[in-house]
């Protein structure tokens, strides 16, 4: 072997050697990312709040910029005052939340069975010309209380607190839903005219300013979002008029029925520090629900 070949055989073996070291290392830091990783997730998992601690975290990898420790900053403050408002509110028992869950799957059961008389009955009974609007619309309200009261049941049933979270903003946006596909399903039928359609757009407008405050701000705005129901509900007193000339007697009965049920139920959810009170509201506005659906199902003329 030549004194070149013994050079380009020590670079080539350098070379390699330099390449299995460097891929040493980056596989050692992977593996120790990947611990890092594991091992925080199960702190988290097993912490008593895993909120704040995820919050922690947070903070601590964004420290390498100002800008970014002041965002965890800010981040980890919220989340104090977060487990600072949750500890003084009470806690729901098991019975509670045991009983909660099973009015909310009735509920979920309900709507079904009350969705399907109500499509039925628009398909058998609605005129023909506003047949397929009758249809689609009963169809919408009634697959978004579903919906309603099938994130609300999880809501109740999940241990979890992050997941609880999830279903209870997901259980609130889905009630803005319903509150502007009932005003849809009545501007689309029997309140046709330059005044349904203007109270259809400021209900809808207010109901997606709802979902998107409350999806962002969360239990935060809980009372202020109870508020923003009653008002949004209500507003169509201004046509109550209208309604009570255009909808049958038992209808316009049913439906008045259905929002004063609500707004006592609304009552009784507010009431957190007196045991069970919160599961008379969902008892309460599960009634509501039953008149909800004999005046839409009266609302066919």
């Amino acid at each position: 072997m030549t004194r070149e070949d013994s050079v380009a055989s020590r670079a080539v073996r350098h070379s390699t050697l330099k390449s299995l070291s460097a891929k040493k290392r980056e596989r050692i830091r992977q593996i120790k990312q990947n611990y890092e990783k594991e091992l925080r997730e199960v702190n988290i998992q097993y912490a008593k709040d895993p909120e704040r601690l995820r919050a922690k975290y947070a903070a601590g990898d964004y420290a390498r910029s100002e800008r970014a420790r002041k965002r965890a900053e800010h981040q980890i403050e919220l989340e104090n005052r977060r487990v600072e408002r949750e500890s003084k509110e009470r806690q729901f028992s098991v019975a509670e939340e045991i009983t909660s869950s099973i009015l909310q799957g009735l509920g979920a059961a309900l709507s079904v069975a009350a969705t399907a008389i109500l499509v039925y009955r628009a398909v058998t009974y609605a005129p023909a010309d506003v047949r397929p609007i009758y249809v689609s619309t009963f169809a919408c309200s009634g697959g978004l209380m579903i919906l309603m009261y099938i994130m609300s049941t999880l809501h109740h049933a999940l241990v979890p607190a992050a997941a609880k979270e999830v279903f209870n903003r997901l259980t609130h946006a889905f009630i803005f839903l319903i509150i502007g596909s009932v005003y849809t399903s009545f501007t689309l039928t029997t309140l046709r005219g330059v005044n349904g359609w203007i109270l259809f757009g400021i209900v809808w407008g207010a109901s997606v300013l709802g979902i998107v405050l409350y999806s962002i701000w969360g239990s935060e705005l809980e009372i202020i979002n109870i508020v923003f129901y009653l008002i949004i509900g209500w507003a169509g007193v201004v046509l109550a008029k209208r309604l009570y000339h255009v909808l049958p007697p038992a209808g316009f009965g049913f439906l008045l029925s259905c929002g004063f049920t609500y707004s006592t139920a609304c009552i009784f959810l507010m009431i957190k520090k007196i045991k069970f009170m919160h599961v008379i509201g969902n008892a309460v506005m599960l009634m509501g629900t039953v008149y909800f659906y004999i005046a839409m199902f009266f609302a066919v003329i």
